[in-house]
């Protein structure tokens, strides 16, 4: 037969507070000294305190293991098997509750990790917005997008544009909208979409955004290659008839007025005629010309990319226009950081926009002294690669700045309209952008942004 060591150990302790509570009797009845009775209650107050204890041994046991359970922690053991057997079975029991416990909570933690890593790797933006206003972002696209590292208030959402801010606050769980945001000085289009959340009883309200910029720029770049092409065909196709009629008559005329035939008045009509059909001439190969600039547009080819070291090509730039700028006076500077920069590109089209962008700084600084263009090549913030075509010239005008890309939109006389436009397509083509502003001191900085 076994005897339970918690029932031999609780058997000791209940006889010896017995054995003291009898002797507290007999110095009671026997007269002992007051010291010695202090004594006896001593021993007897302790031993009852020590049983009470011991009794609740179990429960202070149980009372940590439900505390743990409480706070998440499972680093405790338990030490009551030498108790007795039906100790050693509780002893199993919370030992097994709690490897169960650590393993349930090492598996969910393991899918909030999972799920943490999936949100932060959804190349679509997304941030929470609570109703108090506060903003939680949730992945790493929404940090590219906006370049923060964090939102706390609607608020900020101001420094992306009035117009998304407006939106975010009043798009509702449901809806979809476009949207504009300020970034890097321009705006793109996204579709906002909004999810209603609830967490906890409170509502909360899920934005996700998609930026569309990309396909708009491209729509709007097939549409113009497929007008131009369409326009330019036709209106050749117009001209060639009018130039060859003019060019007949020009040589009826000429040949008239070579005879002995026309004399007097018919000769002065003849020259008035001939004069004329000059002008239609001159005027239909210019027609001819113009059109044959546009269709540029209308014929860029898919870029053959490869990778550009900006050192050598910033060399081979400079032979290439240096001395156009210095029969004019003007000042080139190269700046590129970090040396080893390349960017990925069609050399030849690239030549293309940055020359384009050139010669019209050139023609910005034309009556201003000590002009200077700066060619400066770096990384942003985004580890995106930018060329910057900086000039001290007069700047752009405000009221131009939205139009300078359009194709046909010119401000100088003998201009064609073709050269800002052909940039903006190059760009476009290469998946990126061209951006432009005044500076702060005076004149137009031109950014090509790739990527």
């Amino acid at each position: 037969m076994k005897f339970s060591h918690f029932n031999v150990q609780l058997s000791l302790r209940l006889s010896t507070l017995f054995l003291g509570l009898l002797l507290l009797a007999m110095g009671i009845s026997e007269g002992f000294r007051l010291s010695l009775m202090v004594i006896i209650a001593a021993f007897v107050v302790i031993q009852a305190w020590s049983i009470v204890r011991y009794i609740n041994f179990t429960n202070r046991e149980l009372e940590s293991f439900l505390s743990g359970l409480r706070f998440g922690d499972f680093q405790q053991t338990y030490t009551i098997a030498h108790l007795g057997p039906s100790f050693a079975n509780l002893e199993k029991t919370l030992h097994f509750a709690v490897e169960k416990f650590k393993k349930l909570r090492a598996r969910k933690e393991q899918k909030a990790v999972y799920f943490q890593s999936l949100v932060q790797h959804i190349p679509i933006p997304f941030f929470v917005v609570h109703p108090d206003q506060r903003v939680e972002i949730l992945n790493n696209a929404t940090r590219r997008t906006f370049n923060v590292a964090d939102i706390a208030n609607t608020s900020e959402l101001l420094g992306f544009g009035a117009g998304f801010h407006r939106d975010v606050q009043q798009i509702k769980p449901g809806e979809t909208m476009m949207s504009t945001i300020e970034l890097a000085g321009t705006q793109e289009y996204f579709i906002m979409t909004a999810t209603q959340l609830s967490i906890s009883g409170r509502a909360q309200k899920l934005i996700s955004l998609q930026n569309v910029q990309g396909e708009l720029d491209a729509t709007e770049l097939a549409t113009w290659q497929n007008l131009l092409r369409v326009t330019s065909h036709e209106i050749l196709n117009s001209l060639a008839p009018v130039s060859s009629c003019a060019q007949t008559a020009k040589a009826l005329v000429d040949e008239a007025l070579a005879s002995d035939i026309a004399k007097g008045p018919l000769r002065d009509d003849l020259k008035d005629i001939g004069e004329s059909l000059d002008t239609v001439l001159r005027r239909s190969e210019g027609l001819t010309r113009f059109i044959q600039n546009y269709r540029q547009l209308s014929r860029l080819p898919p870029p053959k990319l490869r990778t550009i070291r900006i050192q050598a090509y910033f060399s081979r730039l400079e032979s290439l226009v240096r001395s156009e700028l210095a029969r004019k006076n003007i000042n080139l500077l190269f700046q590129h950081d970090p040396p080893s920069l390349s960017v990925s590109a069609d050399e030849d089209m690239l030549d293309q926009a940055v020359i384009n962008l050139v010669r019209n700084a050139a023609t910005a600084l034309e009556g201003v002294e000590h002009g200077e263009i700066i060619l400066n090549a770096f990384t942003d913030d985004k580890q995106r690669t930018v060329l910057e075509i900086r000039d001290n010239g007069p700047g752009i005008p405000a009221e131009l700045a939205d139009r300078i890309f359009d194709p046909f939109f010119t401000t100088r006389q003998q201009g064609s309209g073709v050269g800002l436009a052909l940039v903006r397509y190059i760009m476009l083509s290469h998946g990126g952008k061209v951006l432009c502003e005044n500076n702060a001191r005076g004149g137009a900085t031109f950014r090509l942004v790739f990527g």
